[in-house]
């Protein structure tokens, strides 16, 4: 019988042998993909050495009878299909477009994604795709995964860099823009319809004189992220009338001056859009809407520091979800946070943070009359001086507080403002790092989530029928 130690020597011997194999899965040298868990693709033969149609897009250069070389200009993808026709010198391969994210000038040379619809390349792919956001189009403005033509986007500037309204200026672009929100108005047409801020630390006036920016029976898209526009006297700073069909984006419009005529904006007989605009710090109302054509899409959006209130709608539609609607009113105003008021099954209150607003005793933090509405998943908070809400809206999922009663199903008494875990004293974000949690976590209902509501304040994902989804504009990351 073999010793102990013999059987040891043998094994070792044996596993010497064994690690002397060469493993077939093994690759090793130049030719070799990075590491994964399959062989690798065979190299492709070709003749000669040089470009060469039939060689993948991904090593299209013939060397020595293989296609393993990279291109290094637009003529080394010459003789390919349309989507391989340019060289990608970071990589070496033939692809259908070389910008990262962005759309090329259009109608150069170098304009390889020439379809309005299709017009930016994708940074990954280097394929052409639709536009996501505003600063992938040249002109500056991407509508629904469209780049709009330059021709149709009137462009404001800000004085010290040149924006003026004299001289019959057309604000052609963005080198040569004009100054105040009026004068663009004037420049609308039906297909010249978008309005475009360059950002700037300095407002822009509405109007070269005391007056209001005056959206007259027209239609307009305008975008002013970084940008804020003010009036320079007394009273409203736009004015939305006659029809329009007016959608802002991006734009702060604030600091209104009188407490009777100093509203942010008003609308009658018009259609208003606010998408993550501001509309702050003025003297009276901050939204004003009435009219039986009129209504009112708000989301994602801050309603705060307006003395008058925040939003009123007498008798119109509206759609408010995802806003940040805070520290509106005083102790003489007759609106605090919202007072809405619509007929129909078309109106929505979803998923906003309504809180520290103040209105004269007796009148609600949310006054919402309309029995055909389910105001869900908000969070109203005030003070003891006046009740959370008033009128017929059915409620549900919401947080209150500090005291008082709301009917409704699933709505939750929180007397404490801390449990809350807002950010800080003037960021009504839900802290991620609190411990414990926010009340709002958890607590929504997310049923039939549709539209914006699968998404927050800032653009982060809801789940529909998770038991994870937050009440409030906020979603903790």
């Amino acid at each position: 019988m073999p010793s102990l130690s013999s059987v040891i020597a043998i094994a070792f011997a044996l596993l010497l042998f064994a690690c002397g194999e060469k493993n077939p899965n093994f690759c090793e040298g130049p030719d070799c993909d990075a590491i994964d868990a399959s062989p690798d693709a065979p190299i492709v033969a070709c003749t000669g050495n040089g470009p060469d149609p039939d060689c993948p897009a991904a090593t299209p250069v013939c060397q020595s009878g293989q296609c393993t070389g990279s291109c290094t200009a637009d003529t080394d993808c010459a003789g390919r299909p349309s989507t391989q026709a340019v060289c990608h010198m970071g990589s070496g391969a033939c692809v259908q477009c070389d910008e990262n994210d962005v759309q090329a000038t259009p109608m150069q040379a170098e304009d390889e994604c020439p379809g309005a619809n299709l017009a930016v390349c994708d940074a990954g792919t280097h394929t052409c795709r639709a536009c996501r956001e505003h600063t992938e189009c040249f002109s500056g403005v991407c509508d629904a995964g469209v780049c709009v033509t330059q021709a149709n986007v009137i462009y404001l500037v800000p004085a010290a860099d040149g924006g003026t309204d004299g001289g019959g200026n057309n604000c052609l672009t963005p080198s040569a823009g004009c100054l105040t929100l009026n004068y663009a108005i004037g420049k609308l047409t039906a297909t010249r319809k978008y309005i475009l801020f360059k950002p700037s630390a300095t407002f822009y006036p509405a109007r070269n004189n005391t007056d209001r920016a005056d959206f007259n029976a027209v239609t307009a898209h305008v975008i002013g992220y970084g940008a804020e526009v003010r009036r320079a006297g007394d009273g409203k700073i736009i004015d939305v009338r006659n029809g329009s069909n007016v959608k802002i984006e991006g734009l702060k419009v604030a600091n209104a001056t009188n407490t009777s005529t100093g509203l942010g904006i008003e609308v009658v007989d018009s259609q208003l859009e606010l998408f993550r605009a501001m509309v702050q710090d003025n003297a009276a109302t901050g939204i004003s809407v009435s009219g039986a054509t009129s209504a009112l899409r708000v989301a994602r959006s801050i309603v705060s520091g307006n003395d008058g209130g925040g939003i009123s709608v007498n008798l119109a539609p509206f759609v408010l979800i995802n806003n940040f609607i805070v520290n509106n009113g005083d102790a003489n105003s007759l609106i605090a946070g919202l007072k809405l008021s619509s007929s129909g099954a078309t109106s929505l209150l979803e998923f906003n943070t309504i809180v520290d607003n103040n209105a004269q005793g007796g009148i609600a933090d949310v006054e919402c009359t309309n029995n055909m509405v389910t105001a869900r998943n908000n969070i109203i908070h005030g003070d003891a001086t006046e009740p959370r809400i008033a009128g017929n809206c059915v409620h549900r999922n919401t947080l209150y507080g500090p005291d008082g009663t709301i009917p409704g199903t699933m709505n939750v008494l929180v007397a404490d403002r801390a449990t809350y875990r807002f950010t800080s004293a003037s960021d009504y974000h839900l802290n991620p790092a609190a411990n414990p949690a926010s009340v709002a976590v958890g607590a929504a209902d997310s049923s039939n989530l549709t539209g914006e509501g699968l998404f927050d304040y800032d653009g982060q994902a809801r789940t529909a029928g998770a038991a994870t989804v937050d009440v409030g504009a906020d979603e903790v990351p």
